[in-house]
């Protein structure tokens, strides 16, 4: 079994012929051949031979689809996209098993208190059946006043963490000692916090926030809705046009408009993933579509209550509903990338200057933004099990590991929210595809 990753032409690994012929031949066609069971390279080389035909290239991944009995996406509009790509040397459809995320490892401590507090919540076991245990199901019996206060904790550990590592690198970078005691008051938790915090690749238009300087310094200067954007991640080591989206991001957080508004954290690692997707109010993402495969950060931020801004790609194309989040733009893509890149834009300032930041600073008589918290809830149920790893392993071994083993999987479980049509649409959207 095979599973397919980003439809971006870089990440599907093509060798020159001559080079396989000249590591691989020896192995298949010298005297080893008898230990890799005699099969001769140009046979190897047929294998490999990508949807285009092209006998100069091997494509590994075209070389892996055929020698697998099946093959899965890993979201819904990634198996339609990947359908349509491989089609002339597919067999069979393309099935899409949507990626998940492993809730214990993800969910902030202050909403894990929570949840089993008042919903008596096991996060180690989202598997049973009953009532009870679909705790995702009745976060309406969280209080408003609880829901909130878990995270402004979680955000206030962001805020805290965030101002400690920007003095290290601060004072890596040989700033003034004024500049370092000046980071104590940034990260103001009652600013409306964006992330975005990912791997750098020029798909991913880290920089798309950046197209109008005018209308971002707007919206992050207002002082009775202050915005501040946290930026991380990291860029391939051969992938120089993503290091020079990092840099330019570095010197838009250092520019006299945007400093102490915009940030970027060095040295993203897993912590600092963590503390991201789980105290900012928003995560922004803005790939072109369809070339995101699925994308997990979402995911992390959304059974955290953090509200999804982003492109309706990969994952987010399934989850949204129009009370979970935002949408940029739509489903049809302009062919031209300038006039997309630009629509986008526009959409997402229109998105936060309308609709985000109105709502989040809306506050009602018990000075809760009441709006906001409702959105944050329906965030979380539609992610915590439909986008959890157990859903997944469940998808995985329904649609792909017991028929390879010949045995008949089990009645699909009841309820939309225990597969929430994740994999059971896969074989329709798969062969729609094809």
């Amino acid at each position: 079994m095979f599973t397919i990753h980003t439809p971006v032409a870089a990440g599907n690994e093509r060798f020159d012929v001559d080079l396989v012929r000249r590591v691989a031949g020896p192995l298949l066609d010298g005297d080893d051949r008898p230990k890799t069971g005699g099969v001769p390279v140009e046979r190897v080389l047929t294998i490999g031979r990508g949807p285009d035909g092209d006998d100069r290239q091997f494509d590994m991944t075209a070389f892996s689809l055929r020698l697998s009995n099946a093959a899965n996406a890993v979201s819904q509009l990634h198996a339609g996209t990947a359908n349509v790509t491989w089609q002339p040397i597919l067999e069979k459809p393309i099935l899409a098993v949507t990626n998940g995320v492993h809730v214990p490892t993800w969910l902030g401590s202050p909403m894990r208190e929570l949840f089993e507090r008042h919903l008596d919540a096991d996060l180690d076991d989202l598997d049973g059946e009953d009532d009870k245990s679909r705790w995702w199901e009745h976060l309406d019996r969280v209080p408003d006043d609880d829901l909130w206060e878990a995270h402004q904790r979680q955000k206030l550990e962001l805020a805290i963490f965030a101002r400690g590592r920007l003095r290290s690198q601060f004072a890596r970078h040989g700033e003034a000692p004024s500049v370092l005691e000046d980071l104590e008051g940034v990260l103001d938790p009652t600013a409306l916090t964006i992330g975005f915090a990912r791997r750098f690749a020029t798909y991913k238009r880290a920089s798309m926030i950046f197209s109008d300087m005018d209308r971002l310094e707007r919206l992050v200067w207002n002082a009775e809705r202050p915005v501040q954007v946290i930026f991380a991640g990291k860029a391939h080591p051969a992938d120089r046009p993503g290091q020079q989206v990092i840099q330019e991001i570095f010197a838009r957080s250092r520019s006299p408009k945007l400093r102490g508004r915009v940030f970027i954290l060095e040295d993203y690692d897993v912590r600092v993933a963590r503390f991201l997707v789980q105290g900012v109010d928003v995560w922004l993402n803005n790939p072109r579509r369809p070339l995101e495969a699925s994308g997990t950060s979402g995911m992390k931020a959304a059974i955290n209550g953090v509200l999804n801004v982003s492109v309706l790609d990969g994952w987010w194309d399934e989850a949204w509903h129009g009370d979970n989040g935002w949408a940029i733009g739509g489903r049809d893509v302009n062919p031209d990338e300038g006039a997309q890149d630009w629509a986008d834009a526009q959409d997402l300032y229109r998105i936060l200057e309308d609709e985000v930041v109105p709502r989040y600073f809306e506050r009602g008589k018990d000075a809760l933004p009441g709006s906001w918290v409702t959105l944050m809830r329906s965030s979380m149920a539609s992610a915590l099990w439909r986008f959890s790893s157990t859903r997944m392993l469940h998808d995985y071994a329904e649609l792909m590991y017991l028929p390879a083993a010949g045995v008949e999987p089990p009645t699909v479980r009841s309820g939309p929210s225990k597969r929430g049509g994740a994999g059971r649409k896969s074989e329709r959207i798969a062969a729609e595809a094809g």
